[in-house]
């Protein structure tokens, strides 16, 4: 009786972690080349399908919670995906099985954003009915207050 429910378990296990497994693998490439004191920052994002099938996708970029961090000192920033040249707005993307595409994410900030606050942008990939499909990467962006600098 032991063997069988151990089986059961084994089974069990193995169906979660090959469902649970995300189709497509998000990553971070490059961070931004620019000072932090700078009001636009690209991000250059890779994004590849561990799927049998063609996956049809979009890039969802949203303000979230930064850890660690009080409300107080957290702002909203703006966000846009770019395609790999920074010419043009990516929508809707779609990507071939063991195949990889770079893009750009790009955070600005207006002039009159608080200064000596803190932004977090969540970035993941998600179905046309909007099923998570990639892990989430968060990017974490200082807007600093001169009056701080040394």
């Amino acid at each position: 009786m032991k063997k069988i429910v151990i089986a059961v378990l084994l089974v069990c296990f193995g169906f979660q972690s090959i469902f649970s497994q995300e189709q497509l693998s998000l990553s971070l490439k490059k961070d931004s080349d620019k000072t932090v004191n700078e009001t636009e920052h690209f991000y250059l994002m890779e994004i590849t399908n561990n799927a049998k099938t063609n996956l049809p996708f979009s890039i969802s970029t949203e303000n979230t919670s930064c850890e660690n961090v009080s409300p107080s000192k957290q702002v909203l920033l703006k966000q846009n995906t770019l395609d790999k040249q920074k010419t043009k707005a990516l929508t809707k993307m779609s990507i071939e099985p063991g195949a990889s595409l770079e893009f750009y994410i790009k955070i600005s900030r207006s002039k009159n954003t608080k200064l000596g606050t803190w932004n977090c942008t969540e970035i993941k990939a998600i179905s046309n009915t909007g099923q998570l499909l990639s892990n989430p990467v968060i990017i974490k962006s200082l807007i600093p207050d001169p009056k701080n600098f040394n």
